[in-house]
């Protein structure tokens, strides 16, 4: 079962640099996507100039987002460039209408969540007498922590996929008539497994990039070399992201 996991991983990875303009288009979208989260970050609202700037941003992140998410989806059929633009565009409205829910109810969740780790993490005071992990956490965050982590990093991402796989194949009425068998499929021991292997790629080792420390006495050697492994940890991030995302693909056409 692991082996077919790999399989479908590495599969689907000799499939995404097949075609260096793809790989190249993918990159494009990607960081085109960072830098207008980016902007939005650091644009105030002090004059009208920033809030037309603002209110762009709007729009464009999630355009920029769900077309990267639809170009996951459709890069393993398409031949070249064009056929994978004509092909993402037109899942595109689909994909963000399905996505609506599941954001609904992660926002709900995480304020949910927020007021739990508020209402019943200890007082400062007490917090020592508590610490299990790390200095200044509580096992009530910890708990939190937790079911935070597997609802936004396994739950949530994994069932966003299959939706966004069947939207491929159907419309947005059909996906949500067969909601209970989409879901299902995401949770089989198949899918969960392929995704964990993934997350390594596009979760788990760009965070330990970026966490590790190379200390020099040169102040430029050091910022260069950070810049160097958060640049590493982005195209990480990418390539795992889309690879994992085809391969749970293949699991769901094998499945199907």
């Amino acid at each position: 079962m692991t082996k077919s996991a790999f399989e479908n991983i590495t599969g689907a990875a000799r499939l995404l640099f097949h075609n260096r303009r793809i790989v190249s288009l993918f990159f494009l979208i990607y960081f085109a996507l960072l830098g207008t989260l980016l902007l939005f970050i650091i644009t105030r609202e002090a004059t009208i100039k920033d809030v037309v700037v603002t209110m762009a941003t709007l729009i464009v992140m999630p355009a920029l987002f769900f077309l990267l998410q639809a170009m996951c989806i459709t890069y393993g059929d398409a031949v070249n460039v064009r056929q994978l633009v004509s092909e993402s565009v037109a899942i595109l409205r689909r994909l963000a209408i399905v996505t609506i829910p599941f954001i609904l109810i992660g926002v709900l969740l995480y304020v949910t969540l927020g007021w739990v780790d508020a209402r019943f993490s200890p007082p400062l005071q007490g917090r020592a007498l508590l610490t299990a992990v790390r200095d200044g956490d509580t096992w009530p965050q910890i708990v939190v922590s937790t079911v935070r982590l597997v609802l936004f990093g396994i739950i949530f991402p994994l069932a966003c996929i299959h939706v966004w796989i069947a939207v491929k194949r159907q419309d947005v009425r059909g996906v949500l008539q067969s909601i209970k068998p989409i879901l299902s499929q995401a949770f089989s021991l198949r899918s969960v497994r392929t995704y964990v292997i993934g997350f390594g790629f596009f979760g788990i080792l760009p965070y330990v990039l970026t966490a590790i420390t190379t200390p020099s006495d040169r102040a430029w050697l050091e910022i260069s070399l950070l810049g160097a492994r958060v640049l590493l940890a982005l195209c990480l991030m990418l390539v795992g992201w889309v690879v994992t995302v085809n391969a749970l693909q293949r699991v769901s056409s094998e499945v199907g």
